[in-house]
C-alpha cells in the first residue's frame, strides 16, 4: 500500500460554546438550529457515530450543527461527504466542517483509496484552509472510544479486533449483557439512550482520550510511522 498521509486541518480556534438546553425533540433527532455558529459535523456510520455525536451535542459543553442526514453509510462515505459539504457551504460561507470517519474501509483497498483521493482533491482548498477537517479512525471509531481507557497505539488493521479489546471497558455501560458489543453499537434502540456516552465522557475519560490521540499522532507524525499504528483525529472535533 502507497504510504500516505491524511491531510490535516491547520487552525485552531475556540469553535464552542456552552448554550442553554435544547428542546425534547432536538434531543431525539440531534438537529440543531443551523443559524448558530457551531462547527458542521458529518459522518460516515448511521448509528454508532450519529448517536454518539447527537448525546454529546445534548450532554457536554461540545455544540455542533448536525442533522440525521449527515451521517451515511460507511462505505459510500465520499459520496455522502461531498453532496452535504456543498450543501453548508452553500449558505454558510463561514462554516467549519468536521468529517469523521473509519479508515479501515480505505486500508489497502484500492478502489476506495482511489475514491478517498478523488474526494480530498475534489475539496483540496476547503481541506487545505482548514475549512474541512478530516478527522479519519484506523481503524474505526470504537478506537476512539477505546483511548478512552486504555493508551495503545498498536497497530489493528479491523473493527472486530478492536471491538473484543473495547468489549469489557464499554459494554458494561450498556443494560443488555445478552447482547454482543457490536449489536450494541449497531442498533439505534440500544444507543438511543445517553448513559452510555455520559459514561464514557466521566470522570475525564474524555479528555484522557483527546490527550492520547493528539500526543500518539504527533509522536508518530515526527518518526513518519503513522501508517504503522492505529490512530484517531476524532480528537480534532473537541479542540478548543
Amino acid at each position: 500500500m502507497k504510504k500516505r498521509e491524511i491531510v490535516e486541518g491547520i487552525e485552531k480556534q475556540p469553535y464552542f460554546e456552552t448554550t442553554a438546553s435544547i428542546s425534547e425533540s432536538e434531543q431525539y433527532d440531534g438537529t440543531r438550529d443551523l443559524r448558530e455558529l457551531y462547527p458542521f459535523l458529518i459522518s460516515g456510520g448511521k448509528n454508532t457515530e450519529r448517536y454518539y455525536f447527537m448525546h454529546i451535542n445534548n450532554k457536554t459543553d461540545y455544540k455542533f450543527n448536525i442533522k440525521p442526514k449527515y451521517f451515511g453509510d460507511e462505505s459510500s462515505y465520499t459520496e455522502v461527504f461531498a453532496k452535504r459539504i456543498k450543501e453548508i457551504l452553500n449558505v454558510n460561507n463561514d462554516a467549519k466542517i468536521f468529517c469523521v470517519f473509519d479508515w479501515d474501509t480505505v486500508y489497502e483497498n484500492k478502489t476506495n483509496l482511489k475514491k478517498h483521493e478523488a474526494f480530498e482533491q475534489q475539496f483540496h482548498e476547503e481541506i487545505s484552509n482548514g475549512i474541512v477537517v478530516l478527522c479519519p479512525s484506523m481503524p474505526s471509531i470504537e478506537y476512539w472510544f477505546l483511548l478512552h481507557f486504555i493508551d495503545d497505539s498498536k497497530l489493528r488493521k479491523s473493527c472486530n479486533r478492536t471491538l473484543k479489546e473495547l468489549n469489557p471497558y464499554l459494554k458494561p455501560y450498556f443494560n443488555h449483557p445478552e447482547k454482543s458489543l457490536k449489536k450494541l453499537l449497531k442498533s439505534e434502540k440500544y444507543l438511543i439512550d445517553a448513559t452510555w456516552v455520559e459514561r464514557l465522557c466521566a470522570d475525564g475519560k474524555l479528555n484522557e482520550a483527546i490527550r492520547r490521540a493528539e500526543k500518539n499522532i504527533d509522536v508518530a507524525t515526527v518518526s513518519g510511522e503513522l501508517y504503522k499504528q492505529s490512530y484517531s483525529y476524532v480528537y480534532k472535533v473537541f479542540k478548543k
